[in-house]
């Protein structure tokens, strides 16, 4: 939850120390700071290029009128503010929960009696709003906040008046055009009608996970706005009439907030009994997250001074939950820091402690790449044949090793410990948080067994999950992803024969439930031929409610699979074709919307259906990519004889792109690695690592460094380089 301050960020702004940043937009950067007095807020900020526009500094102290009217019972409390001075800025509490947007990716949809609570807070808090003659006209799942005592609304940016129309042209729509009424879509009045019209639409994405129009351009998203039946598919059908009318095109045909909230109202309870459990973890996760050490700053870009911006959105590694009972959560307050600083400002004192150096670099002497190298270690490298890709990256922890895995600090290189018990990396997986491991034993009658990790010792706890009609010891068993609710692997029944596959083997996809440890689903698996050695997967990862797989086929031909991840079914799959190494397009890159594979062309494949969302052209008719990453909505690639380039995830519009460089076919073997402020591929006619700025995709001078596979380390400030040889680290910006 909490990313590092980059170089140029304030110390302190309005009496408020800077600790850490929490996002940063087009608008301005929100940040955990500390008053003099102890007190912990989001400071939300202006960014100073903007800050020079009257109207933008009207919005922001609108938003502040705005943010004071909902108060802190439904939104978060405003400590103070001052929209005049040099960089406008807001105090507010630090609201502790996840938005509604990653409530769902994490829990899925939500049930109908959470729907039901979550509606009839947010209908008080939009009367409330309503009341005072504002209206929010920007309601959407990232804008709602979920805590164990409620939802909060949050981000006022473009709340206003109602009748007041100075600060919006007539004809022009503002607004998110998934969630936005008719008339808004037409530039018209929006009244608190309008706010009904988004709160149904937040309602159908709580109850599906889906917004009631879709996805796509904004043209085509106002559009069926205006026009189109809204897509009710899996709203709970007691749901249905309810949002229906609240989605009506007429304003006068929608109910009022009390009227709806009247409708939705069911039964007695507090609002965190209506959560579901994996919701409630996540919630728990966060306030444990609390206590953790706030990052130390990022020192300056190497060679230059320019600043080094947070993506919005970016999330880094969390902390391991802090699992909190329901009465728990609300003792503590459950939303917010000011629930739980009634304990005491010593609770706090984890916020106090002065940025400090990075620890020294650990030591060696031994050959391997150049650069502003920290630190390298030698004969761990991660071979081809690896699945699922390496290294695993953790907070605090970095898991690299073919034969036997190390765990390794990111920021010096030390060896944290040496894999006592945990053989072969393709056994192991993690959630980002949770480390996992399938058991390995030398008894061939053993079952299958699935354990955790401490990440303290790399020793294996006891199994969570025995699966006693699966053996230990096959060769291609795959542990393959894992999620905060499920591991995901390939398990096989049949005699051991080595390093190969068996005839006499079979072989299943397996879900197991990381809390009980029962078996999910079972998805029989093609079988192999005697004495094979294809593994039948060469990627794995887990989104939301889908499994994205690259199945390899027998002959080593890979296919892109999509599963449901909640029932096993098999949903899509598409051929993997190009001239690549199957490897190579193994490497696809995933997002809540789309599967962007590694095969040749740049493309956008729908998550749930695998329907074409979009093509990119690039600058010559045949040209051919690298496999893509994506983060925060924007998708990087490299493209053959041209350099780096950038594009909106939704639509593929180009946003920035290299000055045309020599890149070879050996260049498009790996994915560019994003950092915090720059992009880094490397090329080989330039015996370096090209760094391209996030936002703009200006080019530094080529870094020495060696050709190796380069991963981002954001917690650490550490891009991560896998060679033949060796595991290094540099600087990441």
């Amino acid at each position: 939850m909490l990313f590092p301050l980059v170089h140029d960020d304030p110390h302190a702004l309005g009496g408020h120390r800077l600790v850490a940043r929490l996002g940063s937009g087009g608008m301005g950067t929100v940040y955990l700071a500390r008053s003099a007095a102890g007190r912990t807020v989001a400071l939300k900020t202006m960014h100073a290029h903007i800050a020079t526009d009257p109207a933008v500094r009207t919005r922001f102290r609108l938003e502040v009128d705005a943010a004071r009217v909902m108060g802190p019972v439904h939104g978060a409390r405003v400590f103070d503010a001052d929209p005049l001075a040099e960089t406008p800025w807001l105090a507010t509490e630090y609201v502790l929960g996840p938005s509604l947007d990653e409530a769902v990716s994490v829990a899925g949809p939500l049930p109908e009696p959470a729907v039901r609570a979550l509606g009839t807070a947010l209908c008080a808090a939009l009367a409330q709003l309503h009341a005072s003659d504002v209206v929010h006209r920007d309601l959407k799942p990232s804008n709602i906040m979920i805590t164990a005592e409620g939802p909060k609304i949050i981000d006022f940016g473009i709340a206003r008046a109602l009748g007041d129309d100075r600060l919006t042209r007539t004809g022009t729509a503002a607004g998110t055009p998934a969630f936005m009424s008719p008339e808004q879509a037409t530039g018209l009045e929006h009244t608190p009608a309008g706010d009904v019209f988004a709160l149904a639409g937040v309602l159908t994405y709580a109850a599906t996970g889906h917004g009631p129009f879709g996805s796509g351009s904004h043209a085509d998203l106002m559009y069926r706005v205006r026009y189109a039946d809204p897509d009710l598919t899996g709203v709970p059908p007691a749901l249905l009439p309810v949002l229906a009318h609240c989605l009506a095109k007429d304003p006068a045909d929608r109910p009022t907030t009390d009227a709806l909230a009247a409708r939705l109202r069911t039964g007695e309870g507090g609002f965190a009994d209506r959560l579901p459990e994996a919701l409630l973890m996540e919630i728990a996760r966060r306030v444990g997250g609390v206590w953790s050490d706030a990052p130390h700053r990022l020192p300056a870009p190497p060679g230059h001074g320019l600043a080094a911006t947070l993506p919005s959105g970016s999330q880094p590694p969390s902390p391991s939950p802090s699992v909190l009972s329901r009465r728990r959560l609300l003792a503590l307050g459950g939303g917010s820091v000011l629930g739980a600083a009634a304990v005491g400002a010593g609770t706090w004192a984890w916020l106090g402690h002065k940025d400090t150096d990075d620890p020294k670099p650990h030591a060696t002497t031994s050959k391997g790449p150049a650069w502003d190298l920290l630190w390298q270690v030698q004969e761990n490298s991660i071979s081809d044949p690896l699945i699922p890709p390496a290294p695993l990256v953790l907070d605090g922890l970095l898991l690299v090793g073919e034969n036997g895995m190390q765990g390794l600090d990111p920021a010096t290189g030390a060896v944290k410990w040496p894999d006592p018990e945990v053989w072969f990396m393709r056994r192991a997986a993690s959630d980002g948080k949770q480390l996992y491991a399938a058991d390995y034993t030398t008894v061939e009658s053993d079952p299958l067994r699935v354990s955790v990790i401490d990440p303290a010792t790399g020793r294996l706890r006891e199994p969570f999950s025995e699966l006693k009609d699966l053996r230990a010891i096959l060769f291609g068993t795959q542990l393959l992803c894992a999620t905060a609710d499920a591991v995901y692997l390939v398990g096989g029944r049949g005699t051991h024969t080595g390093t190969s596959f068996g005839k006499d083997q079979t072989w299943f996809l397996l879900g197991i439930d990381v809390r009980s440890g029962n078996k999910l689903w079972e998805v029989p698996l093609p079988a192999r031929p005697d004495k094979s050695e294809r593994l039948h997967f060469l990627s794995a990862r887990a989104v939301g409610k889908h499994l994205v797989l690259v199945q390899q086929s027998a002959e080593g031909e890979p296919r892109l699979v999509v599963h449901d991840a909640l029932t096993g079914r098999a949903l899509w799959n598409k051929p993997l074709d190009g001239k690549q190494s199957a490897l190579s397009r193994a490497r696809v890159a995933v997002d809540d919307r789309h599967v962007y594979p590694a095969a040749g062309e740049l493309t956008a494949l729908g998550l749930a259906d695998g329907k074409p969302a979009w093509r990119f052209q690039g600058q010559a008719p045949t040209a051919r990519f690298g496999p893509p990453a994506v983060k925060d909505g924007v998708v990087y690639a490299v493209e053959e004889n041209r350099g780096m380039v950038a594009l909106d995830a939704s639509n593929g519009t180009l946003r920035w792109a290299e000055k045309s460089r020599a890149v070879p076919f050996e260049d498009l073997d790996t994915p560019p690695a994003v950092g915090v402020g720059h992009v880094y591929a490397y090329s080989t006619a330039a015996s370096g690592l090209m760094a391209a700025d996030i936002r703009t995709g200006a080019v530094t001078r080529p870094f020495k460094a060696a050709k190796a596979r380069y991963f981002a380390h954001p917690s650490a400030g550490r891009l991560i380089a896998l060679g033949d040889e060796y595991t290094a680290a540099y600087p990441l910006s």
